[in-house]
């Protein structure tokens, strides 16, 4: 997957912890699957209020790759 959303979500807890962001809201864009190939932008927005993390926000635009059907 040259993609991951939820390891970006996750990651707004590292650059959170190890950058002690001030209060107010932090706009981050993140690149991967360059290398394979497949380039994706992720865009990670956090906001800090009185030092904690208050909400996060993922987002970016999507292209079906691949479909398929699973009959149980």
């Amino acid at each position: 997957d040259p993609a991951t959303g939820s390891a970006a979500s996750a990651f707004a807890g590292a650059i959170h912890y190890f950058d002690r962001l001030p209060g107010g809201s932090h706009v981050f864009r993140i690149e991967q699957g360059f290398v394979m190939g497949r380039p994706s932008l992720i865009d990670l927005e956090i906001d800090v209020e009185e030092k904690q993390l208050h909400a996060v926000r993922v987002g970016g635009q999507a292209t079906i790759v691949a479909r398929g059907e699973l009959f149980i």
